[in-house]
């Protein structure tokens, strides 16, 4: 009994001190700066055209070892974001049956950016450390390399999402579509990104990110003018205002059942987990319009490197345990990525093979001094 009271008084405490999103907020701030252009409703009316890879970047800001967080945090968060933006997350079973004929998948996919503005091989990761304790919203100095943060890669072309210290107890905050390209991104607390198994914070599952990019292709909250309905979707019910905790189902509000499961409300991350039809073609429409340049390129795949002499370089594809190279004059630089953008093996030294009998089957990346080529482990 001791014990389920303590866990209440821990999820009560992180529900009253935390700021679960600034980004309403944030957006107020560059409209009176006039960063902020509001934009025109974006058209529904889409044909799918199956799968949209964005490529990420992950610009790491740390002041000590704890903001310096790892590779594997940040692959957990990109999985979790591959999984809500395609209904493949496992508690998407959980969704009442008032709400499944309208729960949806984006068809929307995210990996590392393989490759950076000038056109080098990249983890999708940067690290960089700060004097600074911590970041307030309202400044941007997490967005400027000159103030102690990072400026932004080429935001018509990678998704930027900047982990740092937030000050005020944020979660995080995005930009919505319309916002000054020097600003454009996301950024979340480096306490609330990727999954964080032995956290007490009911905010350890990865979904701020999830909510946060959904402001960044144009989804407002489900409660964003209470029973007046202006989040724009005739499938998320009207609620009178944000919902924190999780709350047993079913709720009401507005005279109809609350929708609390949504990624646009305040739930804890276990309590949260669909868009609806209408949500995904905002976010779709958005990506086919004010963010279509992020698919104009090829920096997830590296479609633009691959060359027809590596092709004839490295053998077999697919391969078991080793790769062999037929001229390892050649080779000098030998580095693996996995299909998200994660380096996985590198060799600098001249060889004429190597053994990858410790990488699980898939698809992967090999780059030979700059060229690249996608291989199949069986």
């Amino acid at each position: 009994m001791r014990f389920f009271i303590f866990i209440f008084f821990i999820n009560f405490y992180f529900v009253c001190s935390q700021n679960r999103c600034g980004s309403e907020d944030y957006r107020s701030i560059l409209t009176e700066k006039g960063l902020f252009i509001n934009q025109k409703n974006i058209s529904q009316n889409l044909n799918r055209l199956g799968q949209y890879t964005i490529p990420v970047v992950f610009h790491i800001i740390y002041n000590n070892e704890f903001e310096n967080i790892s590779d594997d945090q940040i692959i957990s968060q990109l999985d979790v974001l591959n999984s809500d933006y395609n209904s493949e997350n496992d508690d998407f079973f959980n969704i009442p049956d008032t709400f499944l004929n309208v729960a949806s998948s984006s068809g929307i996919r995210f990996c590392l950016a393989q490759v950076d503005p000038i056109g080098n091989i990249s983890s999708g990761i940067t690290r960089t450390f700060t004097d600074l304790e911590s970041f307030s919203m309202s400044e941007d100095k997490m967005k400027i390399s000159s103030e102690g943060g990072v400026d932004p890669w080429d935001t018509e072309k990678y998704l930027n999402i900047w982990v740092c210290d937030l000050s005020g107890n944020l979660l995080g905050f995005a930009t919505y579509p319309g916002t000054n390209p020097l600003l454009d991104g996301v950024v979340i607390d480096y306490q609330y990104l990727g999954v964080l198994p032995n956290s007490p914070s009911p905010y350890n599952l990865g979904r701020t990110a999830t909510h946060e990019i959904g402001h960044y292709f144009g989804l407002e909250h489900t409660f964003y003018a209470g029973c007046s309905d202006w989040d724009n979707c005739d499938d998320t019910p009207s609620i009178t205002s944000s919902t924190f905790g999780c709350p047993e189902f079913p709720q009401e509000s507005c005279g109809s059942i609350d929708m609390t499961m949504n990624f646009m409300d305040y739930t804890n991350d276990a309590c949260m987990y669909m868009f609806t039809q209408c949500q995904s073609d905002i976010m779709l429409g958005t990506l086919a319009e004010q963010r279509a340049s992020l698919l104009e390129n090829s920096f997830c795949f590296y479609n633009s490197l691959s060359s027809s002499m590596l092709k004839e370089y490295i053998y077999p594809n697919p391969f078991y345990d080793y790769i062999f190279f037929k001229n390892s004059n050649l080779t000098k630089n030998i580095i693996f990525f996995d299909y998200l953008g994660k380096k996985v093996y590198e060799d600098k030294s001249i060889t004429n093979s190597v053994n990858l009998n410790h990488l699980i089957k898939g698809l992967y990346f090999i780059c030979v001094n700059g060229n690249c080529q996608k291989v199949i482990k069986d």
